[in-house]
This record gives structure tokens, C-alpha cells and sequence, in this order.
């Protein structure tokens, strides 16, 4: 698939998977804009999609797979650069779009069978 094609695929599968809505911007490349927006609970994700050869955190995440992950186990990739505030987690996709589904699928907390999911 070509580049100009694979960062649209990219937005869209993204979008579909997280049942969230696509920002295409059409000829406007010169708006700002990210790429998907989808609200989970009170939460609004604010995604913003690259398509790329390869990226170096991919090659440690299947790394981090590769040499501790049993069958069935999710790796994850805590970075934090110096003198940040706060660190990233990295994450395979198919793994957040599967715990947004839990969430979404949850009781409210306000219900009588619903419990505070600590989200």
C-alpha cells in the first residue's frame, strides 16, 4: 500500500476499532486537527495517527515480547524521557481498544449494580 493511502487506512480502521469519529481534513492540510476523536465514559481520547516504515519504540516493544511475554501476556513499554514530567506507556492497539470495550461495556457507577471502576 502506498504512504499516501496507508496514514487514511491507518485513521480509519483506527476510528472503526475504537468507535470513534475520523477528522479527514480534506484539502485543508493546513488545519490542526487530530486524526480521531473518541469519548470513552467522561474521557475524550484525542488520537493522532503516523503511518510509518518503522518506529524505534516498536522494535523495543517486540523486544519486551519477544524475551518476557508468555502466550497470552500484553507486553508494555513505560518511557520516560530527561526531565519529563510524567512518563508514556506504549501499548499494542488491539489491547487498548479491547480494555475501552470493558469500560464501555461497565455499569455506570451510579447504578445500582455498577461499581466504581477506578477508570
Amino acid at each position: 500500500m502506498r504512504q499516501s493511502t496507508r496514514w487514511k487506512a491507518l485513521e480509519r480502521s483506527v476510528a472503526a476499532r475504537l468507535g470513534a469519529r475520523r477528522h479527514p481534513r480534506w484539502l485543508n492540510f493546513g488545519e490542526v486537527a487530530a486524526d480521531v476523536y473518541a469519548v470513552v465514559g467522561a474521557y475524550r481520547l484525542i488520537v493522532d495517527c503516523k503511518a510509518h516504515r518503522r518506529f524505534s519504540h516498536h522494535s523495543l516493544m517486540e523486544n519486551i515480547a519477544t524475551k518476557y511475554c508468555e502466550p497470552g501476556e500484553i507486553p508494555v513499554l513505560v518511557s520516560k524521557g530527561a526531565g519529563q514530567v510524567g512518563e508514556y506507556a506504549t501499548i499494542p492497539f488491539s489491547f487498548l481498544a479491547a480494555l475501552l470495550d470493558e469500560v464501555r461495556n461497565q455499569p455506570a457507577p451510579d447504578s445500582p449494580s455498577g461499581q466504581n471502576i477506578g477508570v
